[in-house]
Formats: structure tokens, C-alpha cells, sequence
């Protein structure tokens, strides 16, 4: 009776302690007492109470964040003490438990190197059923071996509670995807292990088998030679075809998941997969099991996507169509039917199936020619006029790339179209930029849509609205599509369709925005006209570019070739209001070289990179010869030349990253330095401008499009820092427009979208960041209006007096100053500056430059600045260089190189300064 007593008391001791703990304002000494006490009933071992005793220190860690180096030392002690002792298990699991979460607050507290895999291991099979499943997920926190982690899981795969078998599976999996396990004998005895679970009671351990059979059984098939390296793919597909047809949701959810990871099987076995009737084919092919020397029927395999795709719940279709995508388009002989069940599912009752059937056709129409059968039309059609957006977009994207056999289905894909426009009109700039592709897939049909085209025309001549509306810019985007499939003459298109298209310039670029901006298409359009009204030359598709490029180089009123004299006076695009303003000569100068800059984009996009440097290059040569005597600051034109300098590194980074992710080792390094160059200009250009606006967003876009480059180009170690750039980026973008109440780019947009479906993973996959890549198109440098208040931001440093003869005087071993004569131009209030000295040896030191000095609202600011150097080295003489930096505080990764010095990269306003020094006795010195 004393003893409970006293345990009710320690009990309650111990909660009036907790109290105490999470008061913030109880005195550091009360806390330490608090530690002491802890400590010592920790030391005495009573399991009793060392369940709280754990949780009162993990609380006083979380509260007290400087002690916790203390209770780490204090908690691993005991647990090294008490961890073989039977009472000592039984709380093991625990005390890890509070270790791992300290570490985690406080990576500078002890690492687990005392905690061996010996240690380990014996906790873990003596601990209890919950503890034993936290100690197996959580191993890699320890630092434990793989080898010692693989034999815990390896032998609990036989424990006689199911959970604890799920978990030692799915260990068994992430050590296999951690790699370092590819001894053959370790290989086949896991994968035997899963496919012997396979036939385990508990419904989650069968799930879990199955990912290790899909796992172990791809490092297997690695493992075999290349003759038999067939054979033995088909017989992991054929083993997981086996339980394709578990009673439980979740297994059947694996199997078409784990179909995915295989990828491949033998022509005959996946053709099978389509057929419940055992094919002539697939008769008699029975791959050997290498493990069991016995042979798998791969009749095994027939009907599975059938009855997947029939499952009566929808998680399963869903994984039946995704991995049903994975294996078609590894299939050299991907029959017809593959395609009409694909259709079948576009009536499923829901959406989540039906968009993975959309993008699994989207997918194959992308590697090969896809064929609509007339009698799966009209599903098609339904999808085009679906609900969801995403469904919709799905379909329009499939128009893009189908071509159907006969005028009578392309009549039918244009009326869902136009269908779809009108119960759908805000879709109607994608809907354009569908028609258009779809036009130039479909030549010969272009006859049949000139004439639907003429009788709408006739229809609606009456009514002026109608007239222009929304079904007419159909037909005009589908015949004016024709030209660039330099398959059809120009002449064979009225002049009058070209004429009309230019009327509605402004809708048209909206649509093909992603194809063309609005000077190239106005070029392009101009020039169906000279064309068509001429000799009937056929239209060559580089025309396009070259033109766009020539009008931005010229004239805009009277170029002969973009717009000819037998073009109506109506039919010329009025200049907008900005550019009638524009009086001043280095002001057009200005726009018309951002016109440039649109057109050098355009040209390096269709693979001229070389005419687009050239471009650039002569944009920075104009831009040097302007002076600033005009409305154009000095800021502006600075402004300008960094911007150009930008997009001129870009496109040399850009062929980069056109193909092949693998590059050689020479190309890699050149990719590396561009792209260096590229995020040190772009960092110089955020922190030397004052009142960017507009220029801000598209800075803040290279920022964004460098990113991006990188996750797609370079290796996995780049993408958790990079990653965090581009997130913090895209957030300043967003709340930068917000505050201007402004409206985002696309490519922003997209950008998000992406950030949103990746989420706070570091691990991209490969499709991901194919995913990633279509945002580069839909980056382009827009035109902007130069900020009147735009201010380069700069400095000057001079040391009065000194030079090569006329050295400051320093003793050996002793600090000197540095007299400094420091200009500052436009550097604002909360700028924080630095004094860099370096030597020869690539050492450095950093001197913080007092605000004060640079306090004011002055444009302009002289000052006095003494800086002291370190301990001088013993010479006779030696030569020091000086220079001004501004940190950059947007900048979220800190440097940490200097202790002492800046915490952020430093952006330098000035060039360096060398100051000499000659050597004094020290005698002569007093």
C-alpha cells in the first residue's frame, strides 16, 4: 500500500513538473534542478515511472532548445546502460523515439555512431509488437546498415503478427530501392520471400507482397543476362498475373500498379492480356520460374486488362488504365483492340478514369499513329465536351495529333469542336490552337471546310455580330492552318480568309500563343496574302520565322514584304496608343529593341540559335551607342543591356537542353558554367536596379526559367536546394502581382500547377520533370515599359594617395587600416554593404560598412570609411584588393563561408582596388 502511495506521488510529482516545464517565464536554476532531478530517476531504471520520465525530458528539449545537448548525452547513456537488460528493452523503443526527435530539432547534438546494429537488432527482437514496427520504419534515422536492416526485415517477413510482416515487406522494398543490394542470392531470396507472402491471410500483407515482387523482381531481371533476361520478365508478369484476380481491393490495386514498375513482357504475353481466349500465339509458352525450376502457362495472363478494366471499383480501373499506358507503348505490335478498350473506358462513370484513359491515348498517339475508328467517335466526342476542363484539354490535345481517314469523320471532329465552343466559350483560345494543328494534319480536307467556311460566310452576311463570331474564327483558323503543312498551295485559300484572319489578329494570337507571337503571325498572314494574290508559290515554313525577324528590324509601316501595298487600308494594324506616344528617338530605340529580343526568342525556338545570338549581339552594340541626353535614364539603358546580356546567355544555354538529357562531360561543364553566369547575372541585376515594376516579373520569370533548367538538366544532389529556390521565387512572383494587381504569365501559372502536384518531395521523376520542360515554352521575354524612376545602383572606392611608389606603411604581424575614399550612387536606406580585402592566396576578410554613413535620402554619398585589416603577413611588401558589395537579402540559402563576414551572397558595385603596402621596422615605426 506505501508503495503505491509512493508511486501515485511520483506520479504526481512528475505532472506538476510538466507544468513548471512549459512556463516560459520559470528561471533558468529552477530549470536545471528540474534537469538534475529527471536525470536521476532516469538513472534508477524504475519502468514504473520511465515512460513519463522520457516524455517530461522530450517536452523540457522542445522548451529549453539549449539543454538539449545535455538530455540527448543523458538519455543515449542510459539507454547504452540499460538496452540489454530485459526491464531496459521493454523501454528501449521509447528512448530512441525521444533521440530521434532531439536530433531532428538539434542537428548539432551527438550523432547515433554509439548505437551499433548489433545493439539494435537485439532491441528490436526483443521489444514489443508496436515497438518492433516503429524500430523497423524508421531505421535509416539511426544510421543502421543496410545489411543489418535487410536480415531484421528478411526475418520478421516470417513474424506471427501480420503487421509486423507488412512492414518487414515494405522494409525489404526501400532497401532494395536504396540500392547496394545485388548479390544474386540475396535477389532471389526476397523476391522468393514475396511471392511466397503472396499467399499470406492478412489482405495488407498480400499488398505489400506484391510491391516486393515488382521490385525485387525488376533487380532480378537486371541481374540475368541478356538472353535470359526475356524469359525472366515474363515470368515475374506471369507470377503477379496469378493474383490479378485477389478478392481484395487493395492487392488488385498493386498488381496493375506493380504491371507499371515491370514494364515489359514478350509481344505474345501482353497481347494475351487483352484476350480472356488463350491465343494460337500464347499457346504452349511457358517461361521458366529460375527460382522454382519450374515453368509459369502464360495463359496465366489472359484477360487481365479486361477484367481490369471491368473491376468494379474504381481505384482499380484506374491503376488497370495507368499501367495499361506503361506497357503499350513498349508494344512493337500494339494491336487495334488495345486501342478500342481505351475508348470503352472514355464511358466510365468517373472522371479519374476516364482522364487516365485520355492521357494513355494522348500518349500513344504521341509515339505512333493513332487510329479513331468511327464507332468510338462519338465517345471521343463526348469527352471533348465533358464537364471537367481537364478532360476537355485531354481530348483537344488527342485532336492535335489524330489523323482520321475520311472527309466524313473530320466534319465530324470539327461540329464537337465547334460544339464544344459554344457550350464552353472561355475554352475558345485553346479550342483555336487545336483547330490549328488539327488543319494542318487534315490538308485534304481543307477543300470541304473553305466551302462550309464561304456558306457561313453567306448565312450570316446580314448580321454584323454574327458575322465575326465565334464560328467563323473556326473555320478561318483550320484554313489558314494549311499553309505551314507545306502540303497545299496558298492559292487554293481565298485571299479574302487571310484578310478577315487579320481583323481578328488580337483573338488568333491568344490561341497560338505557344506557337507564335502576335508580330510573327501578323508577318505570316501579310505574307499568305502577297502569296496568294501572286504567283501561287508554295509557302515555306522558315518564312514565318525570317519575317517576323525582318519586321522587327525594320519599318513597321512600309515594309515592302510584310505588308504590301495591295493590302487594304483597313486591313494594316492600327498602332496602339504606346507607340504613337513614343516621340523621342532613343525611347524607340529602346522598344523597337525589345521587338528584337521578341524575334531573336522566336528564332531560337525553331532551332536558329545562331541567328538569334547574332541578333542579340546587335542589339547590344545599339543599345552602347545610345546616349542618355532624352527621356531615357541612365538606369534604363544599364537596365537594357543586363537584360539583353541575359537573354543572350540563354541562348547559349538553350541547345543544351533541346535533346538528350546525357551529355558528355565537356558539354556538361560548359552547361554548368552558362548556367553559373546565367544565376550571377540575374542575382546582379535584382540587387543593382532600384524601382523595378514591371521589369521586376520578367527578372523574377529568369529566375523561375533558370530553376527549372537545372532540375531538368543536372543531377539529383541540385534539385532539394534548387527546388526551394524555385518555390521561394514563384511566392515573391505571386505576392509581387498581388500588390500591383497584376495579372500572372501563363508560364507562371503552369509553374505553380507543377509546384502543387510535385509537392514538398526533393525525388522528381523523370515524367515530372518531362512535365517541367513544357513550361519552358510557354516562357517568352513579353514587352515591357521601362519604370521612369529605374535606377542603376553603383559605387566608387579610391585609397587617397596610394600606388605602387607611394605604398602605406604596415609592421609585420600587425593590423594596418585603410584609408577609403568611398562614392555611392543611388544605394538605398536598408542596402547592407560590405568591405571585401583579399590577398593573393585567395584569403579574404569582410568589413560591414556602418548604415550611417549612408544614411539619406541624397542620390549621391561621400564619405571617410577606415577599414583595419587583419595581421599583416611577414614581407617586405604585398598588394591587397578592395572592393563594395551589397548583400543580397532576397537570396533564402545563406552562405555561411565566413563567420564573421556576410550571410547572404555579395553582388559587387565596383570594380576591385589594389592598395600596396611596404614594410617598416618596428623601431622605426615608434
Amino acid at each position: 500500500m506505501e508503495e503505491d502511495d509512493s508511486v501515485s506521488l511520483t506520479l504526481h510529482t512528475l505532472s506538476s513538473i510538466r507544468s513548471i516545464i512549459i512556463n516560459a517565464h520559470t528561471p533558468l536554476p529552477v530549470i536545471s534542478s528540474i534537469f538534475d532531478f529527471l536525470t536521476r530517476l532516469l538513472s534508477q531504471n524504475n519502468s514504473t515511472i520511465l515512460h513519463h520520465v522520457l516524455k517530461l525530458l522530450s517536452d523540457l528539449s522542445l522548451s529549453r532548445n539549449e539543454l538539449s545537448p545535455q538530455i540527448f548525452d543523458s538519455i543515449l547513456s542510459n539507454f547504452l546502460q540499460t538496452s540489454t537488460s530485459s526491464d531496459g528493452i521493454r523501454v528501449a523503443g521509447e528512448s530512441l523515439a525521444v533521440l530521434a526527435s532531439i536530433s531532428e530539432r538539434n542537428p548539432n547534438v551527438a550523432a547515433f555512431s554509439r548505437i551499433d546494429g548489433e545493439v539494435f537488432a537485439s532491441i528490436c527482437i526483443g521489444a514489443d509488437v508496436a515497438s518492433r514496427m516503429w524500430m523497423i520504419r524508421n531505421a535509416e534515422r539511426f544510421n543502421v546498415p543496410s545489411s543489418v536492416v535487410f536480415t531484421l526485415c528478411f526475418g520478421f517477413t516470417k513474424d506471427p503478427y501480420p503487421f509486423v510482416r507488412k512492414v518487414a515487406i515494405d522494409g525489404l522494398v526501400c532497401v532494395c530501392e536504396s540500392g547496394g543490394f545485388d548479390h544474386v542470392s540475396a535477389v532471389k531470396g526476397c523476391y522468393a520471400r514475396a511471392v511466397e507472402l503472396l499467399g499470406d491471410a492478412e489482405d495488407s500483407v498480400r499488398a505489400s507482397a506484391v510491391r516486393a515482387v515488382s521490385v525485387w523482381g525488376k533487380v532480378l531481371i537486371a541481374s540475368k543476362e541478356e538472353s535470359n533476361r526475356r524469359e525472366c520478365s515474363d515470368a515475374v508478369f506471369l507470377q503477379l498475373c496469378s493474383v490479378v484476380r485477389d478478392m481484395s481491393v487493395d492487392v488488385r490495386v498493386e498488381v496493375f500498379k506493380a504491371f507499371g514498375v515491370i514494364g515489359t513482357a514478350s509481344e505474345s504475353i501482353i497481347l494475351q492480356t487483352l484476350s480472356k481466349k488463350v491465343l494460337k500465339a500464347g499457346k504452349g509458352k511457358k517461361p521458366q520460374d529460375h527460382l522454382s525450376n519450374e515453368f509459369v502457362d502464360a495463359a496465366a495472363a489472359a484477360g487481365v486488362f479486361i477484367h481490369g478494366f471491368e473491376d468494379e471499383f474504381y481505384e482499380v480501373r484506374e491503376a488497370a488504365v495507368d499501367s495499361f499506358h506503361s506497357l503499350s507503348v513498349n508494344s512493337i505490335e500494339f494491336p487495334d483492340e488495345a486501342v478500342c478498350l481505351l475508348m470503352d473506358m472514355l464511358y466510365d462513370d468517373y472522371m479519374v478514369v476516364r482522364l487516365k484513359a485520355l492521357e494513355a491515348l494522348h500518349h500513344i498517339a504521341d509515339v505512333r499513329n493513332l487510329k479513331i475508328q468511327e464507332t468510338y467517335l462519338p465517345a471521343f466526342l463526348d469527352a471533348i465536351i465533358d464537364t471537367s476542363e481537364n478532360i476537355r484539354l485531354t481530348a483537344r490535345n488527342i485532336l492535335k495529333l489524330a489523323k482520321l481517314p475520311d472527309l466524313k469523320l473530320v466534319n465530324k471532329c470539327v461540329d464537337g469542336v465547334l460544339k464544344s465552343l459554344e457550350m464552353y466559350p472561355q475554352d475558345e483560345p485553346n479550342i483555336l490552337s487545336t483547330l490549328f494543328q488539327f488543319g494542318q494534319n487534315h490538308t485534304n480536307s481543307l477543300v470541304s471546310i473553305i466551302k462550309r467556311f464561304n456558306e457561313k460566310l453567306e448565312t450570316d452576311s446580314g448580321n454584323r455580330c454574327d458575322f465575326i463570331s465565334r464560328q467563323v474564327s473556326a473555320f478561318l483558323m483550320v484554313i489558314i492552318s494549311a499553309p505551314l503543312s507545306n502540303k497545299q498551295s496558298v492559292t487554293s485559300i481565298p485571299p479574302l480568309a487571310f484578310s478577315y484572319s487579320l481583323a481578328m489578329l488580337g483573338k488568333f494570337s491568344c490561341g497560338l500563343h505557344d506557337m507564335m507571337d502576335q508580330d510573327t503571325l501578323l508577318a505570316y498572314l501579310a505574307h499568305c496574302i502577297t502569296l496568294s494574290a501572286s504567283s501561287g508559290t508554295e509557302f515555306n515554313k522558315a518564312d514565318m520565322f525570317l519575317n517576323a525577324y525582318r519586321r522587327s528590324t525594320s519599318d513597321h509601316s512600309e515594309d515592302p514584304v510584310l505588308l504590301p501595298r495591295n493590302i487594304p487600308a483597313e486591313s494594316k494594324p492600327m498602332a496602339s496608343v504606346a507607340e504613337l506616344e513614343i516621340r523621342d528617338p532613343a525611347l524607340n530605340s529602346v522598344c523597337h529593341i525589345q521587338l528584337r529580343v521578341k524575334a531573336a526568342w522566336l528564332l531560337l525556338k525553331s532551332e536558329c540559335s545562331n541567328e538569334a545570338f547574332r541578333a542579340l549581339r546587335a542589339c547590344k552594340q545599339e543599345l552602347a551607342t545610345l546616349t542618355a541626353n532624352s527621356s531615357v535614364s541612365n538606369g534604363a539603358l544599364e537596365f537594357m543591356c543586363q537584360y539583353v546580356h541575359l537573354i543572350e546567355i540563354l541562348t547559349q544555354v538553350w541547345p543544351h537542353f533541346e535533346y538528350s538529357r546525357h551529355t558528355s562531360t565537356c558539354r556538361s561543364v560548359e552547361v554548368e558554367l552558362l548556367m553559373e553566369e546565367l544565376d550571377l547575372n540575374l542575382m546582379e541585376i535584382r540587387c543593382r536596379f532600384t524601382g523595378l515594376s514591371t521589369e521586376l516579373s520578367l527578372v523574377m520569370e529568369l529566375v523561375i526559367l533558370s530553376c527549372l533548367l537545372r532540375l531538368y538538366k543536372f543531377e539529383i544532389c541540385y534539385r532539394l536546394s534548387c527546388k526551394k529556390k524555385l518555390s521561394s521565387t514563384v511566392s515573391q512572383l505571386e505576392l509581387h502581382h498581388e500588390q500591383q494587381c497584376t495579372k500572372p504569365s501563363d508560364f507562371l501559372t503552369e509553374t505553380t500547377k507543377s509546384l502543387q502536384e510535385i509537392g514538398s518531395s526533393a525525388d522528381i521523376s523523370c515524367c515530372r520533370l518531362l512535365d517541367l520542360i513544357k513550361k519552358f515554352n510557354c516562357f517568352s521575354p513579353e514587352q515591357f515599359t521601362l519604370s521612369t524612376n529605374l535606377k542603376c545602383v553603383s559605387a566608387e572606392l579610391e585609397v587617397p594617395g596610394n600606388g605602387p611608389y607611394h605604398p602605406i606603411s604596415f609592421v609585420a604581424g600587425l593590423p594596418v587600416a585603410i584609408p577609403c575614399e568611398i562614392k555611392l550612387l543611388n544605394v538605398p536606406r536598408d542596402a547592407r554593404l560590405w568591405l571585401r580585402i583579399s590577398r593573393s592566396d585567395d584569403t579574404c576578410q569582410f568589413v560591414y560598412i556602418d548604415p550611417n554613413l549612408y544614411s539619406g535620402d541624397e542620390r549621391e554619398k561621400r564619405f571617410m570609411f577606415t577599414a583595419v585589416t587583419c595581421k599583416t603577413p611577414r614581407a617586405v611588401v604585398f598588394t591587397l584588393r578592395v572592393s563594395i558589395g551589397v548583400e543580397c537579402l532576397f537570396e533564402d540559402v545563406c552562405s555561411g563561408k565566413h563567420r564573421y563576414g556576410p550571410k547572404h551572397p555579395l553582388v559587387y558595385l565596383c570594380k576591385q582596388r589594389e592598395v600596396h603596402f611596404s614594410f617598416v621596422s618596428r623601431t622605426k615605426a615608434l
